[in-house]
């Protein structure tokens, strides 16, 4: 199941793309050029990497808002899910969900919720709809570590381990729910302590390890894939920003964030791709370039298309009579 090292390029590839289109982001909000609501995602780039790059094109993603890096490894244009951000027409909505509930149809990501937890059951529906078409496909499921306590993972867990559907679900616990540790609301340590009560496999897994979390998602894609049923990932992570971008998070000691910051996952995953002699520097290097032109022309891109004509505001809305 390990990765090869083309895999393993591949997940930095996307990882530091990732990485510079968040910062990108973060750049033109600080500035004023942009105004949208942006769930940074810095921190887990590597996470979302592995779990989009593991999955087939055929099965599906049901993501959450802080998700983007998972959403664009699956498939997602990062052309367009800028542009939807920003409410352009380009958007795969036309503008009108911008960044937090956008979605890609063709490339799997079927649902992008804003609503804590509001995507555990619908996975759990595409995941009983592939089971009843015998279509092959498998959904997963990322979500944060606050819906962990919302009543729609109880839900979820039960009706996926009572129906065996193939569907994996992916906590991304970066240790805040919003603006509130994970520790001080769960009377358990992790959410994969949960799991047992529902009779569901669970993982618990560094998500910077990129070799460990693909494994753990292989081993689990192919299980629900051949009718072993659901599986519950929990992934540690952390968020180097703020819930949004007017979070200060003075609810966090600085010297945490500084320790987390100052060991950059996709940087350390650079320096063990070299260490293990999977890519050389000037692969690195010349990826590292490109990242930086992919995400200028995302952002062009995005920058000049047009706004939707205020005719949209009624399209797609009634149907017709």
């Amino acid at each position: 199941m390990n990765p090869t090292p083309e895999h393993l390029v591949d997940v930095y590839r996307v990882s530091v793309f990732a990485k510079e289109l968040d910062e990108k982001v973060q750049r033109l909000l600080m500035s004023g050029t942009i105004n949208t609501t942006w769930f940074s995602w810095r921190g887990s780039e590597l996470l979302g990497a592995v779990i989009g790059r593991s999955m087939r094109p055929e099965d599906r993603m049901v993501a959450y808002y802080r998700d983007g890096m998972s959403m664009m490894a699956k498939g997602f244009p990062p052309e367009l899910l800028f542009a939807e951000a920003l409410g352009k027409a380009t958007g795969p909505a036309r503008g009108r969900s911008g960044w937090v509930h956008a979605v890609h149809a063709e490339s799997g990501v079927i649902m992008n919720s804003g609503v804590v937890g509001g995507q555990l059951p619908v996975a759990a529906g595409w995941a009983l709809a592939s089971q009843l078409s015998g279509d092959g496909r498998v959904t997963v499921c990322n979500f944060g570590d606050g819906a962990a306590n919302e009543g729609a993972f109880h839900e979820a867990l039960t009706l996926a381990s009572l129906w065996q559907l193939p569907v994996v679900y992916v906590c991304h616990n970066n240790l805040y729910a919003e603006h509130t540790r994970f520790s001080t609301t769960s009377p358990v340590e992790h959410v994969v302590d949960r799991a047992v009560a529902y009779g569901v496999p669970a993982k618990l897994v560094d998500g910077d390890d990129v070799v460990t979390v693909w494994n753990t998602m292989t081993e689990a894609l192919d299980r629900a894939r051949s009718g072993g049923g659901p599986t519950l990932v929990e992934a540690m992570t952390y968020r180097f920003r703020g819930h949004t971008r007017y979070d200060t998070m003075a609810y966090i000691d600085p010297a945490e964030v500084a320790d987390r910051r100052g060991a950059d996952p996709v940087t350390r995953f650079r320096d063990r791709l070299l260490a293990e002699g999977h890519a050389t520097e000037d692969t690195l290097a010349e990826i590292d370039v490109q990242a930086l032109k992919d995400v200028e022309a995302a952002w062009e891109f995005a920058d000049q298309s047009p706004y939707p004509d205020v005719a949209e505001l009624h399209a797609d809305v009634l149907a017709a009579g």
